[in-house]
């Protein structure tokens, strides 16, 4: 299951991967055009919430190489009392303005995993995304303001394993709708590649259009035994 030691590879293309994806993955709070991934991961059927347990104390863990880290598959914010399925984000290739591109679209009753971003308690991010207000808008909190520093994340992965998050920062909006060359720089920063094991939430803002984007960003702090 989880291991304690640290043997992470970086793979740069995946990386910048994350960044392309995000970038305009909100707009319209519906489907983005995007590059077109090499090849497309398998989506696997992880729709299932539970209810977090009563669980013991938090035990430190190193960020976990890549092929360690397995796929979320619920988000918890337990000051919130909030339980979210995650969910593979899939996409279909289509033609856009003459190249081909591919089309993700944001589950609407579940947050989506960016595929070709980290697994939980691996190392580098974890990016997923969610609506805040189509569907059953599972992160309409984050775009409320509800979402604070120093709140815990509990991310639990396809194996049962509770990864512990804490939350250190929560972005002011940032423009979406006609940003400038400056503003789409603040968004992609909050995407960038790291050696830290970190977990970046994205949604669009406010709640009742999308005219903006709001991140929040949170830290490894271990596992929940």
């Amino acid at each position: 299951m989880l291991r304690h030691h640290l043997c992470y590879v970086r793979s740069c293309t995946a990386l910048l991967a994350i960044a392309l994806v995000a970038l305009g993955l909100l707009a319209g709070c519906q489907v983005v055009v995007l590059p077109v991934p090499v090849t497309a991961p398998a989506l696997a059927d992880t729709t299932t919430t539970t209810q977090p347990v009563a669980l013991g104390g938090v035990e430190s863990l190193a960020p976990l190489p890549a092929a360690q880290a397995l796929a979320p598959v619920q988000l918890s914010i337990p000051a919130l009392g909030l339980n979210l399925p995650v969910t593979p984000m899939g996409w279909e290739v289509v033609d856009a303005n003459g190249e081909r591109t591919t089309r993700w679209v944001l589950p609407d009753d579940a947050v989506g995993w960016h595929v070709n971003s980290a697994g939980a308690g691996g190392a580098g991010r974890v990016i997923l995304s969610g609506h805040q207000l189509l569907g059953t808008a599972p992160l309409a909190p984050l775009a409320q303001g509800d979402v604070e520093v120093g709140q815990e994340i509990w991310l639990t992965d396809s194996d049962g394993a509770v990864l512990v998050y804490e939350v250190v920062e929560v972005s002011e909006p940032i423009v979406q709708t006609g940003a400038t060359a400056e503003e789409e720089a603040a968004a992609a920063a909050y995407l960038a590649p790291t050696d830290q094991a970190l977990l970046t939430l994205i949604t669009g803002w406010p709640d009742f259009t999308t005219t903006h984007r709001v991140f929040a960003v949170a830290e490894l702090v271990g596992v929940r035994r």
